[in-house]
């Protein structure tokens, strides 16, 4: 008798336990089949330093960089309407100023010091990282056209790996100089999209200071506002 129930719940049981898993498969199928959207990100970008750069310091409107990335998208519903991303990336910013990022004598802090027009008639400091992004991704469904509203919020962060400032002086000779040790090595800060299709706004803020913590006589955190070309 025994024999006989343990065979009966074995025979009953197999087919149920067969169902859950033939669904739990269905579902990774379906999830596999999704489009991976918004895998390269190649964003155009608007640069500031916000905060108090330094008596008599003019930031020029033109500051701009480019960030590129390469996440992996993985669904988190079958519809492909909510995901989350990973991936890696490289940052380039570029700060046009009237001033140079030089040692206060006197100190061991940095700062931008005003430069007159001989010295510097213009120039720039650019900085270079590599970057670990993440991102939290909204879908809506595919219209008419087959695309899709976008919205996405994330965090980035990253690591210098260059710092240089270019400067041409009042007879248009040009000068690189490289050595930055007040600028901070690590950055991090939240980023934001949102768009149609392959075009997006995008905005970055980094919580971290252009400085290192006591390294520097005036706080800036970094500012970028751009557009985002994703092409697949």
């Amino acid at each position: 008798m025994k024999h006989l129930v343990f065979f009966l719940l074995i025979t009953l049981g197999f087919p149920a336990i067969s169902q859950v898993d033939t669904a739990q498969v269905r579902v990774n199928r379906e999830l596999d089949k999704k489009p991976r959207l918004d895998m390269l990100l190649v964003d155009l970008n608007w640069d500031r330093l916000v905060g108090w750069v330094g008596t008599g310091v003019e930031q020029k409107w033109h500051g701009r960089g480019i960030h590129v990335s390469l996440l992996f998208d993985q669904p988190i519903k079958a519809d492909g309407t909510f995901n989350v991303a990973g991936g890696a990336g490289f940052t380039s910013h570029n700060y046009y100023t009237n001033a140079q990022v030089e040692k206060v004598p006197g100190t061991e802090t940095a700062a931008f010091i005003v430069k007159t027009e001989a010295e510097r008639e213009r120039g720039k400091i650019s900085l270079n990282y590599v970057d670990v992004p993440i991102e939290l991704r909204f879908r809506t469904q595919e219209d008419k056209h087959g695309h899709r509203w976008k919205v996405a919020v994330g965090a980035r962060g990253g690591y210098l790996i260059n710092a240089h400032e270019k400067i041409i002086d009042g007879e248009g000779f040009k000068t690189k100089l490289y050595h930055y040790p007040h600028v901070a090595k690590f950055r991090y800060g939240p980023t934001f999209r949102f768009g149609y299709g392959s075009l997006m706004l995008t905005g970055y803020y980094s919580l971290s200071t252009f400085f290192q913590p006591g390294k520097g006589q005036s706080e800036m955190n970094a500012l970028s506002l751009g557009i985002t070309i994703s092409p697949f």
